[in-house]
């Protein structure tokens, strides 16, 4: 069971038990995510997974950025990190800002296998 925390203002939350990411920002008292328009007060607290300021850091090999899956994750003799994909492209953080990404674990909830007998 994972810890409870309070949520921290404008970070991205990666739930990997449900697969989702969301970003938070802070509106007066409120913690607002931004893709929902979910409320929450500052003083309550959630179930929170992975917990980072940058969306980079929550891509994981398998996951699908931009209608293609991630196979290699890496980092820059500068310190800039990025992801392949199998179509080719390679992704900074600076590039994932407006990206669609789909989780792992989002696609195996929402796909199917057609058997034949």
């Amino acid at each position: 069971m994972k810890k409870k925390k309070e949520i921290p203002k404008n970070k991205y939350i990666y739930q990997r038990y449900n697969g989702t990411i969301t970003k938070y920002i802070v509106d007066n008292e409120y913690y607002i995510a931004v893709g929902t328009g979910i409320a929450i007060k500052k003083n309550e607290t959630v179930l929170l997974g992975k917990v980072v300021e940058n969306i980079i850091d929550l891509i994981e090999v398998g996951d699908i950025v931009n209608k293609s899956e991630v196979y290699e994750i890496g980092q820059s003799k500068n310190g800039q990190k990025w992801i392949h994909t199998w179509r080719g492209f390679l992704y900074y953080e600076e590039n994932l800002e407006k990206a669609t990404i789909l989780t792992h674990e989002q696609y195996e909830q929402n796909c199917y296998t057609v058997e034949r007998k």
